[in-house]
C-alpha cells in the first residue's frame, strides 16, 4: 500500500529529519576546518568530499526508512522508483561558503508528492540549527514555531541576495538594481541562509534572479510558506524549475515584483 503522509506522519518525518540532519552535520563539521581537495564539476561549480559523503549518508538513511521513495540528489543523480514520493537532496547548499569556512551554508532536503514539494528542511550544521516546515504543519526552528516578519512597506524591508556582482559591471541586472534601490537595507547573506532568515522573520526579502537548480530550491517553498511567507520565481510564477526565486514575508511580495517591473 502506497504511503500517504497525514499530519501525524509529517510530524514523524520531521523527527526523522532532525535525527539524520544532525548526524549529517557531524560529517560536515569534521571537514569544515580540515584540508580537503576541491574539484570542479562540469557546470564549473565546486564540489568536495564533504558534499559527497553527506549525500551518501542521507541516501542510505532515506532508503532504509522509505524504501519505496525515489531520491534525487545533487551529487549522485536520481534513483527512480514507482510511486508518488521523491526526496530532493542538496548536501551542502553554499559550497563556496563552506570552502571559505564561512558558516552560511546548509543541508537541504525536500519531500515531493506528485512532483510538488510537500515539506522541506534547512540544517545549518555549524550553528546546529534545524528549520523544518510545510504548509500543513507550519515551520519550526529547533522545535519552536517561527513566523515571517510583519514589514508591510518595501522601503523598510531588509533584503538579501546571494551574488552581489549582479548589481555591478557587465553582470548588472537593472531590474534587480531597481529592487535593491527600493528596499531599506540590502546585504549579501545568500544561498539557503537567506531563505532561512526570511522564514524566521530576521529578513523580509531574499532573491536569486538566476542560476538556481531544482535541488537548490525544492525545500525552500514549503519552509517559507509554512512560516506565512511567499516564494515564487522572479517573474511571479510557480515553476521551481525556472531557475530563479523571490521569497518574502508575503506582505511585500507584490511590491517587490512591481519594483522588478512585473
Amino acid at each position: 500500500m502506497m504511503y500517504s503522509p497525514g499530519m501525524d506522519d509529517l510530524n514523524q518525518i520531521f523527527a526523522f529529519l532532525n535525527e539524520i540532519n544532525r548526524q549529517a552535520g557531524a560529517i560536515v563539521r569534521r571537514y569544515f576546518a580540515a584540508e580537503y581537495e576541491i574539484e570542479s564539476k562540469e557546470d564549473q561549480t565546486p564540489v568536495t568530499a564533504a558534499d559527497r559523503e553527506v549525500e551518501r549518508f542521507l541516501r542510505t538513511a532515506l532508503e532504509k526508512r522509505f524504501p519505496d521513495h525515489s531520491i534525487l540528489g545533487e551529487e549522485y543523480g536520481e534513483t527512480r522508483k514507482a510511486g508518488a514520493y521523491r526526496w530532493i537532496l542538496d548536501p551542502i547548499d553554499g559550497t563556496r561558503s563552506f570552502i571559505l569556512r564561512t558558516p552560511l551554508f546548509g543541508t537541504l532536503m525536500a519531500l515531493e508528492r506528485d512532483g510538488e514539494p510537500l515539506l522541506g528542511s534547512i540544517y545549518l550544521p555549524i550553528q546546529n540549527q534545524l528549520l523544518v516546515g510545510s504548509t500543513q504543519t507550519g515551520t519550526f526552528l529547533n522545535g519552536e514555531r517561527v513566523q515571517v516578519s510583519r514589514t508591510g512597506n518595501l522601503g523598510e524591508a531588509r533584503m538579501l541576495i546571494t551574488d552581489p556582482t549582479q548589481l555591478i559591471g557587465e553582470n548588472r541586472d537593472r531590474a534587480l538594481v531597481r529592487l535593491c534601490g527600493s528596499a531599506g537595507l540590502v546585504r549579501g547573506f545568500g544561498d539557503c541562509y537567506g531563505y532561512f532568515l526570511v522564514a524566521t522573520g530576521a529578513a523580509d526579502i531574499m532573491i536569486d534572479p538566476v542560476g538556481l537548480k531544482y535541488h537548490d530550491i525544492a525545500a525552500l517553498r514549503p519552509i517559507v510558506e509554512g512560516a506565512g511567507g511567499r516564494l515564487t520565481t522572479t517573474r511571479g510564477g510557480a515553476d521551481l524549475h525556472e531557475g530563479s526565486a523571490l521569497a518574502t514575508n508575503g506582505l511585500i511580495h507584490d511590491q517587490a515584483l512591481a519594483a522588478l517591473g512585473l
